[in-house]
Formats: structure tokens, C-alpha cells, sequence
């Protein structure tokens, strides 16, 4: 990601890599890198740790509105 700043550490995000490949992690400043996550655990995989040079995008997700799941019917 030339130019732009980085995610909060530990934060969580969408990162897409060089081969356009979108993933769901945690950004680790310490390791320069992001973690992708399998739900629940952050895999201590390396092969899960995508360094920041081969990130090209990344964003935090969307906050959803707790009460965007009601629909009110008069």
C-alpha cells in the first residue's frame, strides 16, 4: 500500500493481496504485516501472515446498525 497509512494495530479488516485475493484478518504492526483470521482464532501459521509490501488494499468493515435488521409494518 504505497502512500496511504496503515490500519490501526490490532484492528480488524478486509486486506486484498497483489493476485487480488480478499481476506478477513487482523493488521499486527509489530509483525508488519496482517493475520488472516478463521473466525474465531488467529491462525499461527505463517503462511496466514501476508507482509504489508503484498497488501495493495485494505479496509475496516462496516459497522452494522443493530436495528437495521427491523422493519417496522404499519
Amino acid at each position: 500500500m504505497k502512500d496511504e497509512l496503515f490500519p490501526i494495530d490490532k484492528s480488524h479488516v478486509f486486506f486484498t493481496d497483489l493476485q487480488g485475493i480478499t481476506r478477513e484478518g487482523i493488521y499486527k504492526k509489530d509483525l508488519n504485516g496482517y493475520i488472516e483470521s478463521n473466525g474465531k482464532e488467529l491462525p499461527a501459521d505463517p503462511e496466514h501472515i501476508y507482509p504489508e509490501v503484498e497488501i495493495v488494499k485494505w479496509e475496516y468493515p462496516e459497522k452494522k446498525n443493530p436495528d437495521a435488521d427491523f422493519m417496522v409494518i404499519l
